[in-house]
């Protein structure tokens, strides 16, 4: 498997996953396009009185901007899973929850979603896609990675933050616990001041 870091090169290859892979056995969140963390309710409100049925259109814009980050997962020439990750102030909707919202600053990884193709799962990408973003994170200036996993997930879209065994796996640790999930944290060596744009 390849794992590759988005870029606007890669935007066809991005859309065709969510056009017609993704959300495959899951048309209720199709519309998506994992720019849902993006956007606070009232962009959503904004979006969809404005005729925008789908996120589609503003996650090319947001890839172009390079606001959503992330990595592909590859089998050939293939994408079968995807990790939304990256800044988390390039994240609205973390700012309108106060148990995941603390004044951050901009040396937060959060890892936000993982999307793997139907007939991907239980196959370890989302455990691949994420030990590349904690590799990677050690040379973009990162004090921590952040996550998010839901508290009793019993399928893959309950679990779309990421299981916490994964987690705990990956060297993360317990930092803090709400009504829902918790927040899971995984410190990283600091290799220079200033993160990737």
């Amino acid at each position: 498997m390849e794992i590759k870091e988005l870029s606007s090169d890669l935007i066809d290859d991005y859309l065709e996953f969510f056009d017609n892979i993704a959300f495959s056995d899951h048309k209720d969140w199709s519309w998506c396009y994992c720019a849902f963390y993006h956007f606070d309710d009232d962009d959503i409100k904004k979006l969809r009185e404005a005729g925008n049925e789908n996120l589609r259109s503003e996650a090319v814009d947001l890839i172009k901007e390079k606001n959503i980050q992330g990595y592909l997962a590859y089998e050939g020439n293939k994408v079968v899973g995807w990790c939304n990750c990256g800044k988390k102030t390039n994240y609205k909707r973390l700012r309108t929850f106060k148990e995941l919202w603390e004044g951050e600053d901009e040396k937060i990884k959060s890892v936000v979603c993982f999307i793997v193709a139907p007939d991907m799962r239980k196959k370890g990408v989302a455990t691949q896609l994420l030990e590349r973003i904690c590799s990677d994170a050690k040379s973009e200036g990162y004090s921590y990675i952040e996550a998010y996993p839901i508290k009793g997930g019993k399928n893959c879209f309950d679990l779309f933050h990421g299981p916490d065994k994964m987690y705990e796996k990956e060297g993360f640790s317990f930092y803090k616990e709400f009504e829902y999930g918790t927040i899971v944290r995984k410190y990283v060596t600091i290799s220079h001041d200033t993160i990737r744009t």
